[in-house]
């Protein structure tokens, strides 16, 4: 027997939380510590990830660093649907380019994946070039995206169509010599 079909596909993403700092030297024997929000298949792509946003922003090398933990962040209400909005930042062929998505899922880390896969399906963009800025959960009055507020009616309905229906067994043919009708 399969999986139910009420079960949702799994994000290939999970959301990560990786905190160091660049090691102490005699300048500066405190050093600020970091924290930085990714999302990555895995925890060692994760400390990846961390490392080049030392090296872009805070020129921290990773020989010259240190991490201190790396956790995974899992949702606190995963069985309640939420709308996401999330600022991206990938390179394109022409250059970098600014965008927001808006995406109705019950898993951020799960909406990110989707992001990731249309990015990766409609602008060619690969995982590396890709990087997520800011992500946050919005209230049905503050979307502003059709493919997201397309579901906030209360009132929605979704039909069920091309249903076969079989007749009872005492009346039931082997076999038929046309279609049945499913409309």
């Amino acid at each position: 027997m399969g999986k139910p079909t009420t079960e949702l596909a799994a994000a290939h993403l999970r959301h990560y939380e990786v905190v160091g700092r660049a090691l102490p030297t005699a300048a500066e024997p405190t050093p600020k510590c970091f924290r930085h929000h990714c999302f990555a298949p895995n925890h060692v792509v994760a400390k990846t990830k961390f490392w080049k946003f030392m090296r872009e922003y805070h020129k921290v090398k990773r020989a010259n660093g240190e991490v201190f933990g790396v956790r995974e962040l899992k949702e606190k209400r995963p069985g309640v649907i939420k709308n996401f909005g999330v600022q991206i930042r990938w390179y394109s062929r022409t250059g970098p380019v600014n965008t927001s998505k808006e995406m109705r899922d019950t898993h951020l880390s799960r909406a990110v994946s989707r992001i990731f896969n249309e990015l990766s399906g409609q602008h060619r963009a690969s995982f590396s070039n890709i990087q997520v800025i800011r992500t946050c959960t919005k209230a049905p009055k503050d979307c502003t995206r059709p493919n997201v507020t397309q579901f906030h009616n209360g009132k929605i309905r979704f039909p069920l169509i091309h249903r076969v229906r079989k007749p009872k067994h005492a009346k039931r043919a082997t076999f038929t010599a046309k279609a049945p009708q499913t409309f």
